[in-house]
């Protein structure tokens, strides 16, 4: 008896999930939360990436171009 109830359940999500598949909002909602994932795992590399940044762009600056 448990297990029929737990595979209905399965196979109403499975048919959920294919039918949000075709929709174009599901997409959109996919392709969101993907960016804010990835967002939030690159910040901390996206901090270092700005102070090396600034520093080479200090270093561009203050060094003079050298003549051939």
């Amino acid at each position: 008896m448990a297990q029929t109830s737990w595979l209905s359940i399965v196979n109403s999500v499975i048919d959920w999930v294919q039918k949000r598949i075709t929709e174009r909002s599901s997409w959109d909602g996919f392709t969101i939360i993907v960016i804010s994932i990835l967002a939030l795992i690159a910040s901390p590399l996206i901090k270092y990436a700005a102070w090396i940044g600034l520093a080479y762009g200090g270093w561009s600056l203050w060094k003079t171009e050298k003549k051939l």
